[in-house]
């Protein structure tokens, strides 16, 4: 199974203040960033989800999973030759029991667009763990880089 990160379509308008007067600009570094997981009931639309209310299925507080996830630690964010990279701590659940599909990661700290999306970890199908740590690992190239000529 091939797991896939995809940037959210209204993530770098977010990013840059938004579409709408009065939407605030993003801030990787200070805003608090959180992974969420999600059941395979929820199908990303990578063109109109722009929140996080748009991420259904996210799993209930159980299994060692606790609702509204886990804040991204030691978050860069990082330009050098023309390749601006965000990276973070790798995030782990300890001896957890339960199934999903999707992490999503979102800003938890702007109030207009509230919760934004950034992206999506499709884990390919359905991962289910028995009283194991589960380790969402980033590429060791981040989660995601930008790239201008």
């Amino acid at each position: 199974m091939a797991v896939t990160n995809k940037l959210f379509g209204k993530f770098p308008q977010n990013l840059g203040g938004g579409d709408v007067a009065g939407d605030g600009p993003m801030d990787i570094l200070s805003d608090v960033l959180k992974l969420t997981l999600h059941a395979n009931t929820w199908t990303p639309n990578y063109s109109t989800n722009e929140t996080k209310t748009d991420a259904t299925g996210e799993l209930a507080t159980a299994g060692g999973y606790t609702a509204l996830g886990q804040a991204l630690a030691s978050k860069t964010y990082v330009a050098s030759a023309l390749v601006t990279t965000m990276d973070a701590a790798d995030v782990t659940w300890t001896g957890t029991t339960f199934t999903h599909r999707h992490g999503a990661v979102w800003d938890d700290t702007p109030t207009a667009p509230a919760d934004p999306l950034i992206l999506d970890v499709d884990n390919g199908a359905d991962i289910t763990t028995a009283l194991t740590d589960l380790v969402y690992q980033w590429n060791a190239a981040g989660l995601f880089t930008f790239t201008v000529a």
